[in-house]
C-alpha cells in the first residue's frame, strides 16, 4: 500500500547486495518533497533571475554566513540558460561529514555485487533509491580524472538512466584567493564543485551535448546545524580553463519540466541524506574505504 508523501518505487536490490549491512539504509522511508519546497516552485517560480548568480560570479556563493536573494528555487537566465539554487539542512551532520561521504561513496564496498548495467554502488543508493545506480572514481583512486554517476532525476517514474562525468575544478585557477580559502577553511566550510558532462550508457562513453557548472558551500548555520548552498548553471561548463556558454547543451535542459525536476530530484535527496548521514558516519569512518 503506498504511504502518503513518500515515494515507494525503488528497484529491488541483488540478493547479494540485499546481505550487505548498507542494505537497511536503502530500505529508509523516502520522502517527496516537503511543503515548504513544494510551494516554492509552484508558486515561486521560474524566480527573478535579477536575484541569480551569474556564472562569471559564482564564487560570490562562497561566503562563511550570510544568505544570497536566491537560495532556492529556479529560473531563466537572460542568455536562455537555467539556474537552479538548493538549500537544504542536515540536523546532527557537519561539513566534515559530508565532505567524507563524497569522497566514501566513490568506493565501493568489498562485497558489491555488479548488476546487469554494470554500474552498481550501494553506497550511491542509498542516497536516493528511486533514481540512483552507480558512482565512483574514473581511475579507481581519486577525482583527478573525474567521478562517473549513473542516475535518473524523475524519482523512479521510469526514464532511462544517464551516465555523467563529474570533472574537478581547482576553485585557485578560477580566481579563488588564498586569503579567501583560509577564511572558509577557518569557519568549518566544505565547498565541492565541479562541471558536468553527459555522455552514451555504453563502454566508449562518448560525450553527448549538454554541460552543468555545479557549486555548493557547506557549512554551519547560525542555530547550530548545517546547512548546504547549491547552485547549477545548466549550459555553462569549462574548456581551457575558463568558464564557458556551452552551445552543445540541448533546448529541453533550459525548459521548465527539466529544471523543475532537476531542482526536485536535489532537493530529495539531499533530505535523504539528512536523515542518515550523521549514523553512517558514525559506523563507517574509521573502516577501511571498501569495508561492507
Amino acid at each position: 500500500m503506498s504511504r502518503k508523501g513518500i515515494i515507494e518505487v525503488r528497484p529491488e536490490l541483488d540478493p547479494r547486495e540485499r546481505e550487505l549491512p548498507l542494505a537497511k539504509y536503502y530500505d529508509l522511508p523516502l520522502y517527496e518533497l516537503a511543503p515548504r519546497e513544494r510551494e516554492l516552485i509552484e508558486r515561486g517560480c521560474p524566480a527573478d533571475p535579477a536575484k541569480a548568480i551569474l556564472p562569471e560570479n559564482w564564487l560570490n556563493l562562497l561566503q562563511p554566513e550570510g544568505y544570497q536573494e536566491l537560495e532556492y528555487g529556479y529560473c531563466h537566465m537572460p542568455d536562455g540558460t537555467g539556474y537552479i539554487a538548493v538549500y537544504t539542512t542536515y540536523p546532527r551532520c557537519t561539513p566534515k561529514m559530508l565532505a567524507w561521504y563524497f569522497r566514501w561513496l566513490n568506493i565501493p564496498p568489498k562485497s558489491q555485487p555488479v548488476g546487469p548495467m554494470g554500474y552498481d554502488n550501494i553506497k550511491y543508493k542509498i542516497w536516493n533509491p528511486a533514481d540512483h545506480v552507480g558512482h565512483g572514481f574514473i581511475n579507481g583512486k581519486d577525482k583527478q580524472d573525474g567521478i562517473w554517476t549513473v542516475e535518473s532525476l524523475d524519482l523512479g517514474a521510469g526514464e532511462a538512466k544517464t551516465y555523467t562525468i563529474r570533472h574537478a575544478i581547482n576553485l585557485r585557477e578560477f580566481g579563488l584567493t588564498e586569503e579567501k580559502e583560509q577564511e572558509l577553511k577557518a569557519a568549518g566550510c566544505f565547498v565541492d564543485c565541479a562541471y558536468e558532462t553527459f555522455h552514451t550508457m555504453d563502454a566508449e562513453h562518448k560525450q553527448l551535448g549538454g554541460m552543468h557548472l555545479c557549486l555548493t558551500l557547506s557549512r554551519q548555520s547560525p542555530l547550530g546545524y548545517m546547512e548546504k548552498c547549491s547552485r547549477e548553471w545548466i549550459g555553462y561548463g569549462v574548456r581551457d580553463g575558463k568558464i564557458v556558454k556551452d552551445d552543445t547543451t540541448p533546448d529541453y535542459m533550459f525548459s521548465d519540466a527539466y529544471l523543475k525536476k532537476v531542482i526536485t530530484h536535489s532537493t530529495v535527496e539531499a533530505q535523504q541524506l539528512g536523515v542518515f548521514l550523521a549514523d553512517l558516519y558514525e559506523e563507517y569512518h574509521e573502516l577501511p574505504d571498501d569495508a561492507d
